[in-house]
C-alpha cells in the first residue's frame, strides 16, 4: 500500500508539471506573438515617418509660419510665391541671414526649413557698370574700371515696379569682371549674387575671387566659354547694408562696403560671340616691393621676352624681395592689364632647384631667397614657371 500510494503521487505530480508546462508554453506564445505585433507597429510607423519630411515655409522673422508642406523622402518641394502687404517677394532663401537662395531642385531627405525674402520698393538712382578685362573687347577696354563707357554701362528699363539693369556684350574664356557704379568698384555685385553658374549641364562662370576680398559676394565672376551674354541685375536699395566691422570701413568709404541680400544678377547665353577670332598678345612683367616699389612698370627691364611660345625674364633681385609677374594684353591698338598673374603655385612641388632659389608667401608672391640674377621661364600653355639664379 505504501508503495502504490507513492506512484499515484508521482503520477499526480508529473500531470501536475506537464498541464503548468502546456499553459506556461502557451501564454509565452502569446506573449510573444503580441510583442512581435508591436514591433512591427512601431517599424511601419518609423518607415512611415522616415518616408516623408515637412518642409516649413517661415516668413522673414524666421518665427512666423507662412505654410508647411509634406513631402516623400527624395523628391522636391514645390515652391509658391506668398503674398505680404506692402512688400514684394524676393524669393526663398535656405538661411535666416537670407545668406543664399535656396534650390528647389534639391531633393528632401529631412524636415526642412525655408526663409522668405520680402522687400519694400525704393527707386534706384545708381548706374551701374560692368567693370573687368579680359580679352572681349567690353572688357579690354574696361582695364578693371579704368574706363567706363558706353560700352560697360548697364541699362536700367523702365519699370515702376523693380529695378532692373542689363547688359549684352561678348566675353571671352577667361574674362574676369563685376558690376558697380564707379571706377573704385563701389556697390559691387559679384559672384555672390549670380543666380546660377551652370545652365543645361555646362558650367558657363566660376568664383574666381578677388584681389582685395575674398568674400563671396564681392569676388570675381570668371567666364568659362565665350559667347554673347545678356546679364539682368535687379537690386533692392532699399535693403542695402554695410559691412561696419570690416577693418578698413569708414563713412567716407562705406560704399565699398555695401552689400545686398537680395540683389541677383542673372544672366542669358545667345550664342557664339561676334568678336571671337580677334589676333592677341600676351606679355607678362615683374612687380615687387623692391623693383618695382610694387608698381606697375612696362619697361623692357621688367619684360618677359617671348621665343617660340616660351617666355623668359633675367633680372637681378635682392635678397627678401617679394614679387610676382602680372600680364598684360593686346589686341589691336587697345591694351589692357590682363587676368593672368604668375605665383610661387605656378612652380612644380618636384621641381626642387627652383623652389631652392625662392619661397613662398600666402596669397602666393615669390620671395628670393639671394640677392643675384635670376632667369624666369614661363610656359604659357602648362602655367608652369621655372627659376635659375647666378
Amino acid at each position: 500500500m505504501k508503495r502504490k500510494g507513492l506512484k499515484w503521487i508521482a503520477a499526480i505530480t508529473l500531470v501536475a508539471s506537464m498541464s503548468i508546462s502546456m499553459l506556461t508554453g502557451c501564454q509565452s506564445k502569446e506573449e510573444e506573438t503580441d510583442v512581435t505585433s508591436t514591433e512591427q507597429a512601431v517599424t511601419e510607423t518609423q518607415d512611415q515617418a522616415a518616408s516623408t519630411h515637412v518642409v516649413t515655409f517661415y516668413d522673414a522673422d524666421g518665427k512666423t509660419v507662412l505654410e508647411t508642406k509634406e513631402v516623400e523622402d527624395g523628391t522636391c518641394v514645390d515652391e509658391y510665391v506668398p503674398e505680404k502687404e506692402g512688400y514684394t517677394f524676393a524669393g526663398w532663401f535656405a538661411t535666416p541671414q537670407m545668406s543664399h537662395k535656396f534650390d528647389f531642385t534639391t531633393a528632401i531627405t529631412a524636415d526642412t526649413e525655408v526663409f522668405a525674402g520680402f522687400v519694400s520698393y525704393q527707386e534706384d538712382t545708381r548706374s551701374f557698370a560692368i567693370v573687368g578685362s579680359g580679352t572681349s573687347p567690353v572688357l579690354l577696354e574696361s582695364n578693371w574700371g579704368a574706363v567706363i563707357g558706353d560700352a560697360q554701362t548697364m541699362t536700367k528699363e523702365d519699370n515702376l515696379d523693380a529695378n532692373v539693369y542689363t547688359i549684352t556684350l561678348d566675353l571671352e574664356a577667361g574674362d574676369e569682371f563685376q558690376f558697380a557704379i564707379n571706377s573704385s568698384w563701389n556697390d559691387q555685385r559679384g559672384c555672390g549674387y549670380l543666380t546660377a553658374f551652370s545652365k543645361d549641364g555646362t558650367d558657363y562662370f566660376q568664383n574666381s575671387g578677388s584681389l582685395g576680398d575674398a568674400s563671396t559676394k564681392r569676388a570675381n565672376i570668371k567666364c568659362l566659354v565665350a559667347g554673347n551674354y545678356t546679364f539682368t541685375l535687379t537690386t533692392y536699395p532699399g535693403e542695402d547694408i554695410y559691412e561696419e566691422d570690416a577693418a578698413d570701413y569708414s563713412e567716407d568709404n562705406k560704399e565699398a562696403f555695401n552689400i545686398n541680400m537680395y540683389d541677383t544678377i542673372d544672366w542669358t547665353y545667345n550664342g557664339e560671340s561676334e568678336s571671337a577670332g580677334e589676333e592677341k598678345q600676351v606679355d607678362y612683367y615683374i612687380k615687387g616691393a623692391k623693383i618695382t616699389n610694387w608698381e606697375d612698370v612696362y619697361t623692357d627691364e621688367t619684360k618677359f621676352v617671348e621665343e617660340d611660345g616660351s617666355y623668359t625674364l633675367t633680372v637681378d633681385l635682392e635678397e627678401g624681395d617679394e614679387f610676382m609677374f602680372t600680364s598684360m594684353v593686346t589686341v589691336g591698338d587697345t591694351s589692357s592689364v590682363g587676368t593672368e598673374y604668375i605665383r610661387y603655385t605656378n612652380i612644380a612641388k618636384d621641381d626642387t632647384e627652383s623652389l631652392s632659389y625662392v619661397t613662398g608667401k600666402e596669397g602666393g608672391n615669390l620671395v628670393a631667397n639671394q640677392a643675384g640674377t635670376y632667369t624666369f621661364t614661363y610656359d604659357p600653355s602648362t602655367q608652369v614657371l621655372t627659376v635659375a639664379c647666378k
